[in-house]
């Protein structure tokens, strides 16, 4: 055909479209999906910077009252075994939560302060909740008291959690 080669004669291909225009997808979900993921993240590090925290705190009052007839449900001791048990369990935590849960690797010493104010403020809410369940339970065991406290720790996560995501690691 002596006119093939002319563009007003040949047949476009047809083009096939591989993915669609508009995604399915709805952007929305997504970040609710990744913050789900997130709070579950925080969980799992704050469950197990619980149960160390009540293992100190068990092991500090059981030291306490072992070699220094400390009694374990007063309210100063108990305040400060959880205290040096928040001191050691925050920076673990940090460290945890920063590399998984929100993944802000390295961390930063602006950070470090940011959470550890944070977590103070959710240590005070500990604080006084530990010593009202102090003030209404009788305990006369190390290990009744750690509980109290672990009970404690747990309500505060839900602040740390919202200092935390609000404050040190927003985007």
């Amino acid at each position: 055909m002596p006119f093939a080669d002319c563009p007003l004669f040949r047949h476009p291909k047809p083009v096939i479209r591989t993915t669609h225009p508009h995604p399915r997808t709805r952007a929305a979900t997504r970040p609710l999906s990744q913050e789900i993921v997130r709070i579950l993240r925080f969980g799992f590090v704050g469950g197990f910077g619980t149960l160390l925290n009540a293992l100190l705190m068990w092991g500090l009052l059981s030291l306490g009252s072992t070699f220094l007839a400390l009694n374990p449900s007063g309210h100063r001791v108990a305040t400060a075994a959880a205290f040096i048990a928040w001191i050691i369990c925050c920076g673990g935590n940090f460290l945890l939560n920063s590399a998984w849960t929100f993944r802000a690797w390295p961390p930063s010493w602006h950070k470090a302060q940011q959470y550890y104010l944070s977590a103070a403020l959710a240590l005070v809410f500990q604080l006084f909740l530990l010593n009202f369940l102090l003030l209404v339970l009788e305990t006369d065991r190390p290990i009744q008291t750690a509980v109290l406290n672990a009970v404690a720790v747990a309500t505060g996560a839900l602040l740390n959690y919202l200092f935390a995501s609000l404050w040190v690691f927003r985007k």
